[in-house]
């Protein structure tokens, strides 16, 4: 079976490696940052709606004074990251724009229509959304305790730590894409990223706004500049041995094949072994496609792109 028999080339353009885009959308691969959305969203109208006066589970949620001190509390070192100010929408409207921008990709941009909303590079689909949602969650903890160290007596609520570890890591792997900064000005993402630092940094140091956590923002930053260093440069990821462990543990439930005696001679073995290697192959094409049908060729990783290349190779030469 070849690219052009495959279900994601239907009445779409092709493009250099010979297939195209669907429209299809699955709700099983609803995207990890509208999850993520929907749950912080969710959770800040339901303590307005019902606890309109005691902000009750926000409370319940947020990191507290001593909250390092008392380990049956760390759990909060997650939960902080999915509440937000009650009384104020610009707490948690900015943080989702965050993530819808840099974490779904969403921009305002200017396309053969004119001004409008446009999807490209974001940190999801580089990374896949197992390991963005393990590094998303990692970096609210990290800055959940840095924030703690440093700021004992005071509490912390918000998902900027997360939001602002996923705009450093988008900086570091499109560092001269240019976006416009404040929505005005034109600046690369190394530029933006600097700027978010150095921000964060006067005010952790006392000059600037107060009521925000600084500190967290730095660490969620931090956090980010470490995954690229020892993970995402050398690609490798924090899922890794998860997913290995996760596939030996399913293995112990699946049912054993069934041995086979083969008669004949070692053409037909090979044949048979060439031809498990290639429902392998097809199998994993399958995926890639799959995924390049949802996000496009911007969203694949760089292996999935090379992938591509090889497999594209692979048909011409069969034709």
């Amino acid at each position: 079976m070849g690219f052009q028999d495959r279900d994601y080339n239907r009445n779409e353009p092709y493009d250099d490696y010979g297939y195209t885009r669907s429209r299809h959308r699955s709700n099983s691969n609803m995207s990890i940052t509208v999850y993520l959305i929907i749950i912080n969203v969710g959770l800040w109208l339901l303590n307005g709606l019902v606890f309109p006066e005691t902000d009750t589970l926000t409370k319940i949620l947020a990191i507290v004074p001593e909250t390092l001190n008392i380990p049956q509390y760390w759990w909060k070192f997650l939960t902080y990251g999915f509440a937000h100010a009650p009384n104020s929408f610009w707490h948690i409207a900015g943080n989702m724009l965050g993530l819808i921008m840099f974490g779904y990709g969403m921009m305002l941009g200017l396309g053969p229509g004119g001004v409008g909303l446009f999807r490209g590079e974001n940190i999801e689909n580089q990374l896949g959304r197992t390991e963005y949602l393990a590094f998303y969650l990692l970096t609210i903890i990290f800055s959940g305790i840095i924030y703690a160290v440093f700021n004992p007596e005071t509490a912390c609520l918000g998902a900027s730590g997360g939001v602002t570890g996923v705009v450093i890591l988008y900086a570091l792997f499109y560092p001269t894409k240019t976006l416009l900064f404040w929505g005005i000005l034109p600046l690369p993402m190394w530029v933006i990223g600097l700027i978010i630092v150095f921000t964060d940094a006067r005010g952790a140091s006392g000059v600037g706004e107060g009521g925000i956590a600084y500190v967290a923002h730095l660490a969620g930053a931090g956090f980010a500049l470490l995954y690229y260093l020892l993970f995402a440069q050398y690609h490798r990821k924090i899922t890794g041995g998860f997913t290995g462990w996760g596939k030996k543990f399913r293995k112990l439930f699946q049912p054993k094949p069934k041995l086979h005696l083969y008669k004949g001679n070692d053409s037909t073995n090979n044949q048979e072994i060439k031809s498990d290697k290639d429902d392998e192959f097809e199998k994993q094409l399958d995926e890639i496609l799959g995924r390049y049908g949802k996000v496009g060729e911007a969203g694949l990783t760089k292996e999935e792109r090379e992938f591509l290349q090889r497999a594209s190779k692979r048909y011409r030469d069969k034709k």
